[in-house]
């Protein structure tokens, strides 16, 4: 696996190196953001996915994780809703955004032709935290995008996503609720 990622990191570096020559002068933002994702390219079309299988495969453990037999995927980027966790909406009341977030997965997986989860990396619970497709599109942002998941600030993937469903106050940010870590805190 550590090869794997070395052989990854050196295409990347070789494809930036490449690719720096067809760039404009002048131009410095977009000659950033060129490299950047030429790299993140290269390095993708290296990595194999850890899984590829049709979507009603799946098993879903909570909003933002699943299971396919003993395979435990953490989707990366998002957190969503604890099991138990209830959230606020605008009119003070409660609703079940744990159990909408599992249900939405589960929509999301079961209409897929092919889901392909791509990790290289296990939590401390011996889940991959992986980052999944669903026919081709991301299904940690069309968690966050409707507001059913939380986007990680501390990976930093999903700001867009977040930022408009908190601007539309979709799903979780209709009125303000716990993230998935306070609630887990106050409900220890």
């Amino acid at each position: 696996m550590m090869k794997k990622t070395i052989v990854s990191a050196l295409f990347a570096l070789a494809a930036n190196t490449a690719a720096a020559s067809d760039l404009p002068l002048g131009d410095s933002a977009s000659a950033k953001v060129f490299l950047q994702l030429s790299g993140i390219q290269q390095l993708a079309a290296v990595m194999d996915p850890l899984l590829s299988v049709p979507g009603g495969a799946f098993r879903i453990v909570e909003g933002d994780s699943l299971a396919l037999g003993n395979l435990r995927i953490r989707l990366a980027g998002i957190d969503a809703p604890e099991i138990a966790q209830r959230c606020n909406t605008a009119e003070g009341m409660l609703w079940e955004c744990a159990v909408q977030a599992e249900d939405r997965m589960r929509d999301i997986l079961r209409a897929a032709d092919r889901v392909e989860c791509f990790s290289n990396d296990q939590d401390n619970y011996g889940y991959y935290v992986a980052s999944c497709k669903a026919d081709g599109a991301d299904i940690g942002a069309q968690l966050v995008s409707e507001g059913l998941a939380w986007a990680d600030d501390t990976q930093g993937y999903y700001q867009a996503e977040a930022a408009q469903a908190q601007a539309a106050n979709l799903g979780i940010w209709q009125a303000a609720t716990a993230s998935p870590s306070d609630w887990r805190r106050a409900h220890k």
